[in-house]
């Protein structure tokens, strides 16, 4: 027998099968992310893009959304970070305040959006 037939070759032998089928183990996906710093520009491709890729990542990765946040403030600049701090400002804990909230990813990339999507942009995406 040739190589090629013994390659290609099947065992009706079942105890093969099923030994062969605890051995496996699960299949794994590596999924390299480059994922830029984000600067701040008022460039409605640049955030939709930065957006959806730290979204892949976090689909990939599971994160929680405090996770999702921290992350995404280690791929922006500090002008990016500085503007989520001063909207989601730590207030007072006694004092009731819209700031006091816990924030969430959706209120992240809402405030991104808000921020740094072309206005005349951002009317047509999320106003319609």
């Amino acid at each position: 027998m040739t190589l090629t037939n013994d390659l290609f070759s099947c065992s009706d032998d079942a105890s093969t099968s099923s030994s062969y089928s605890r051995r496996a183990t699960p299949f794994k996906v590596q999924v390299n992310f480059d994922i830029p710093i984000f600067e701040g520009q008022i460039d409605a491709d640049f955030v939709d893009k930065w957006l959806n890729m730290l979204e892949g990542y976090f689909f990939v990765h599971n994160f929680s959304s405090p996770e999702k946040i921290n992350f995404s403030l280690h791929k922006a600049t500090h002008h990016v970070m500085d503007c989520w701090e001063t909207y989601y400002e730590k207030k007072d804990e006694s004092t009731p305040s819209l700031f006091s909230i816990t924030p969430t990813w959706d209120s992240f990339w809402d405030t991104i959006n808000e921020q740094y999507y072309p206005v005349e942009c951002y009317e047509d995406k999320y106003i319609k």
